[in-house]
């Protein structure tokens, strides 16, 4: 298997924050005993897609604000900009959000790699702190014995591997894939790669975008028709997703495609229109999940904002959901050991179904979805959960390679660039 590469990449522009409205839950009631409980919440910038910090913030507030906690002034959330959240700056608005604005608890959208660099700050501070993100990066160990930190993820890494091992266990051994520069340099291909070799398959030519690469589509597909392979798997993102997609739609490649659930999130398939139809996406949230606490979910957040949830603003309401519930579990105690300690008991029903945190990573564990697309009334495809799989535990043997004093890779989170 060849190694994985390593890149850094450093950039940063602004987005405002909006004050919201609370949502009503069972969850239990919250006594402060008069104390207003302070949440940091770090907020990156992504120039193309920029809705995604938005879409968190409300996504958390909703979660957060569980029987008017914000609005009658028990929590309040204090939002600091991390531009694209390398180790610099999430460290220094870390350390303002502790000393100046004297926090009880950290969240915010923030590589896991990025922590590993600043995750003393939280264990000598005694802060507890919960990171969401893509899960594009492995938790390394170092992170996993920290008793301060915590992360919620949409466990890109694992449903990564999971494809590869679906991919092959469903279509056969020979695997094509196709990525870019940007893409490449995260784990989860490289656990792609990992799934698709567990299963007895093999992917041995990657096409790989480059920033300047003109004719990279027209060139690729040529290649994919002399080589025919039993499946594709494309990790890309954005308008480059939607255009692989497209193109390999119109040149009658029938070869099925399987995608990361970013390449089929519903914005993205009112662009494929007819293209998206029957393609294979591993996630761990879809919209049409029929479940009470997830129609709920999608019908409030419709209400509230107007507009469809997406997968980081469910990841902010999950998130906001786990830390109201350990504040309640807390009892008035609201030192930083105790928090932390009512993270680790903490299980829950979410949109994605019942959560729970693995209390020896700090992980919050959950199911990953098989989707497939198909299309509508109107053409437009409509993602459709096919099958529920266990992801392979960030303990399990097989990520162990990924725990090396190599590491650098991509530090900003998954899609903020």
């Amino acid at each position: 298997m060849n190694n994985r590469r390593n890149f850094l990449k450093i950039a940063g522009v602004g987005i405002t924050s909006a004050v919201l409205n609370p949502f009503h839950s069972q969850s239990a009631k919250l006594n402060t005993k008069g104390k207003k409980i302070k949440v940091g919440v770090l907020i990156p910038q992504s120039t193309e897609n920029p809705f995604y910090p938005q879409s968190f913030l409300n996504g958390l507030n909703l979660g957060i604000d569980q029987r008017n906690a914000i609005k009658n002034g028990k929590i309040e959330l204090i939002t600091e900009q991390v531009n694209f959240a390398t180790p610099m700056i999430v460290k220094e608005k870390s350390q303002k959000l502790i000393s100046e604005n004297n926090v009880d608890i950290i969240t915010g959208i923030v590589n896991s790699e990025v922590v590993s660099h600043v995750g003393n700050l939280f264990k000598n501070a005694q802060l507890p702190a919960i990171f969401a993100n893509a899960g594009e990066s492995y938790l390394v160990n170092e992170l996993k014995q920290n008793p301060f930190l915590f992360f919620n993820t949409l466990n890109l890494f694992q449903a990564a591997y999971e494809s590869g091992r679906y991919a092959v266990n469903n279509f056969g051994k020979n695997v094509a894939i196709i990525t870019s520069f940007y893409d490449s340099g995260y784990d989860s291909l490289f656990t792609f790669k990992q799934g698709v070799e567990s299963a007895g398959g093999n992917a041995p030519v990657t096409y790989n975008a480059n920033q300047n690469s003109e004719n990279f589509i027209s060139d690729t597909i040529e290649k994919l028709k002399l080589t025919e392979p039993d499946c594709i798997y494309i990790f890309l993102h954005g308008n480059q997703s939607d255009e692989v997609i497209r193109n390999l739609h119109f040149a009658n490649i029938k070869t099925p495609l399987i995608t990361s659930a970013f390449s089929t999130e519903n914005h993205r398939l009112i662009n494929l229109g007819e293209a998206g139809n029957k393609i294979i996406s591993l996630g761990s949230w879809n919209k049409n999940l029929q479940t009470k606490e997830n129609k709920n979910y999608v019908e409030n957040y419709i209400k509230k904002f107007n507009k469809e949830p997406d997968l980081f603003a469910t990841i902010g309401f999950e998130t906001g959901q786990i830390i109201y519930e350990a504040l309640s579990k807390s009892n008035g105690d609201f030192n930083g050991l105790e928090i932390a300690k009512c993270m680790k008991s903490i299980e829950l029903k979410s949109p994605r179904g019942t959560i729970a945190v693995n209390a020896n990573s700090g992980m919050i564990r959950n199911k990953l979805l098989v989707n497939q697309t198909n299309n509508s009334t109107f053409s437009i495809p409509e993602n459709q959960v096919i099958k529920t799989i266990i992801p392979a535990d960030e303990f399990e043997e097989q990520f162990a390679v990924l725990d090396n004093e190599f590491r650098s890779g991509w530090l900003n989170p998954y899609l903020f660039v």
